[in-house]
C-alpha cells in the first residue's frame, strides 16, 4: 500500500494549484495515477487495478487474492498511511474523499471510504476557563468562557477587542463595546426579531470585507441571553492579495454594552472542520454575576 500512496504523492503534487483543486485538476490527478498504479502488486495478495474520479472522490480499485481478508483496522491504517505521506493535510484542504474497492474477479470483496474531513488534525478540547472580569476593556462586564487546548490567549490589539484566542491563521475573538441605550433581555429578544435591523447589523459587522454574503442567521441564547448568530462570507484586501474570509459570529445586547464573539479565518475546509469547536466555545460563556 505504501507504494501506492507514494505514486499519488507524485500525482497530486504534479497537478499545479493554490487554495483548493477543482473536479477537473482531480480527474487529472485520477488519470495521472491510474496510468502510474494500474497493473502494481501492492503485497499481502493485492494489485492495483486503477484509479478513477468520482465528482471530488477518488476512487482506488484494487484486485484481491481468494485468500486475502480485510485487517479489523484496515481504514485507520490506510489514514496512517497518508498521514505519514504528508499527503493528508492535501486531501483536507482540497476536500477530496477517497474510496477503496476490494475485488475478487467481479465479486466487491471490500469497501473503505474516507471523507475529506477525517484528514483533519483539527481535533482539540476545551481547557480552562478565561474571564475578562476586571480587563480594562471589558468596561465593566463580567463574563467566562472556556480556551480550547492548543490555542494561543492574546491580549486584543485594537479598541474593544478583549482577548482572543489564535491557531495559525484562526481566532476567536472577544469584542465588547458600549451601547447607546440601555436594553432588558426582552426589549433585546424584540430588537433581533426585526429583520431589517438585524441585516442592517450583520452588514455592518462585516465592513471590513468586501463583496459580503450572508450564509445564515438565527436568534439563540447564550447562558441567558438572547443573541444573534451568523455567519458572513467576503474578500479582504491585505498587502495587494486579495484573501476569502469567511467567520461566525454571535452577538449578545447585555444591557447597556454589546457583546460580540466572533471566529473564522480563511475560507476553506478548516473553518468548517473548527465549527463545531466554535460552536461549543460559545456554549462554554456563563455570565457569573446572574447567579449570585
Amino acid at each position: 500500500m505504501r507504494i501506492t500512496i507514494t505514486i499519488i504523492l507524485v500525482c497530486l503534487y504534479s497537478i499545479s494549484f493554490s487554495q483548493s483543486l477543482s473536479e477537473s485538476d482531480i480527474k487529472k490527478i485520477a488519470q495521472k495515477t491510474n496510468n502510474k498504479i494500474k497493473g502494481v502488486e501492492i503485497g499481502n495478495g493485492i494489485t492495483a487495478r486503477g484509479c478513477l474520479a468520482i465528482g471530488r472522490t477518488l476512487a482506488y480499485q484494487y484486485d484481491v487474492s481468494n485468500d486475502w481478508s480485510p485487517s479489523l483496522n484496515m481504514k485507520e491504517d490506510l489514514m496512517e498511511n497518508f498521514k505519514e505521506a504528508g499527503i493528508s493535510e492535501v486531501y483536507f484542504n482540497n476536500d477530496i474523499n477517497v474510496d477503496f474497492y476490494y475485488y475478487y474477479g467481479n465479486k466487491l470483496r471490500n469497501k473503505i471510504s474516507i471523507k475529506s474531513k477525517e484528514f483533519s488534525n483539527l481535533n482539540f478540547m476545551l481547557g480552562d476557563y478565561e474571564s475578562v472580569n476586571d480587563h480594562l476593556k471589558a468596561k465593566g462586564v463580567n463574563l467566562k468562557l472556556r480556551k480550547p487546548n492548543g490555542w494561543e490567549l492574546q491580549e486584543g490589539d485594537r479598541p474593544n477587542i478583549v482577548k482572543k484566542f489564535s491557531y495559525k491563521t484562526n481566532s476567536y475573538i472577544i469584542l465588547i463595546k458600549d451601547n447607546m441605550m440601555f436594553l432588558s433581555r426582552n426589549e433585546a429578544k424584540d430588537l433581533l426579531s426585526d429583520s431589517e435591523y438585524v441585516k442592517e447589523i450583520i452588514i455592518e459587522s462585516g465592513s471590513y470585507l468586501k463583496n459580503i454574503e450572508i450564509l445564515h442567521q438565527k436568534i439563540v441564547t447564550i447562558d441567558t441571553y438572547p443573541a444573534l448568530e451568523f455567519t458572513i462570507r467576503g474578500d479582504k484586501e491585505r498587502l495587494g492579495l486579495n484573501l476569502k474570509m469567511i467567520m461566525k459570529n454571535w452577538m449578545i445586547f447585555y444591557e447597556d454594552k454589546i457583546i460580540s464573539f466572533s471566529s473564522g479565518g480563511f475560507d476553506s475546509q478548516e473553518f468548517y472542520s473548527l465549527e463545531n469547536l466554535y460552536d461549543s466555545i460559545t456554549n462554554s460563556v456563563i455570565f457569573p454575576e446572574q447567579y449570585n
